[in-house]
């Protein structure tokens, strides 16, 4: 999957993400970058909103892992099993958003797990940038269910 399938299927199937206006400006199979303007995601002192940066970083780390699956050839059901995230400095403009996946897991490995365990772990780490400064980051786990 590329950057603009990435794209089509957030705006279509997660319509948070396109009235947050999240686009997908990178995307292989271990990482990730996207971004989304401070308006519409904007609290009243016209910084970043904590429940945007919160809803746009687990969407962020959720592409990352359903493109990991994608390329893998593997099928099952991604959640969020558990996200915390840190707030560091206000976002003052355009949020950047970056993921690596960090599990050093074959395709094959991926596959022969979820069939074996019927599930897979993943865990992230979203950071959230503005002006290229880190102004927070969430720490997640995805979990694909066979």
């Amino acid at each position: 999957m590329n950057s603009d399938q990435m794209n089509d299927l957030l705006q279509t199937h997660i319509p948070l993400c396109a009235f947050m206006k999240l686009t997908v400006t990178l995307l292989t199979p271990d990482s990730i970058k996207t971004t989304a303007p401070l308006e519409p995601n904007c609290n009243m002192h016209g910084t970043g909103f904590a429940g945007a940066q919160y809803s746009l970083a687990v969407a962020t780390g959720w592409a990352l892992v359903h493109n990991r699956l994608d390329v893998a050839g593997a099928a099952g059901q991604l959640v969020v099993k558990e996200a915390t995230i840190h707030y560091d400095r206000p976002v003052t403009d355009v949020m950047e958003l970056a993921a690596n996946i960090d599990v050093s897991m074959t395709d094959h490995e991926l596959i022969n797990q979820l069939a074996g365990k019927g599930k897979v772990r993943i865990p992230l780490i979203v950071n959230i940038s503005s002006k290229g400064k880190r102004c927070g980051y969430l720490e997640a786990s995805y979990v694909v269910v066979a």
